[in-house]
């Protein structure tokens, strides 16, 4: 009996599928960061992932129902709100930055 034999269980699958929507939406939320709530680029920063967690799910054979909706979803805003999290700390533009990148146009 090999250690991985139970590695593709319902819930090991369940799992993989939860991390990795968590990590593919970090990025998407730290770049929804940057852009004023409710305009366009916000929009598709929060819904271009979706695709890739569809295949994702699909790869790893699950089905949206109700019981894992709230495992699938919850990974998904989880992600979202930690990028975005990490946007506050750590921005990608700051005030210095703005400055810098003004003055260089100013001869």
């Amino acid at each position: 009996m090999h250690i991985f034999d139970n590695m593709l269980t319902f819930e090991w699958r369940l799992f993989y599928t939860c991390v990795a929507t968590f990590i593919i939406n970090l990025p998407f939320g730290y770049i929804r960061g940057g852009f004023r709530k409710l305009s366009f680029w916000w929009f598709v920063a929060i819904h271009a992932p979706v695709p890739l967690v569809i295949i994702i799910r699909k790869f790893h054979d699950l089905e949206l129902t109700w019981i894992l909706a709230p495992f699938l979803l919850g990974s998904f805003f989880l992600g979202q709100f930690a990028g975005r999290k990490i946007y506050g700390w750590k921005p990608y533009r700051t005030a210095n930055n703005k400055k810098l990148k003004t003055n260089n146009f100013q001869s």
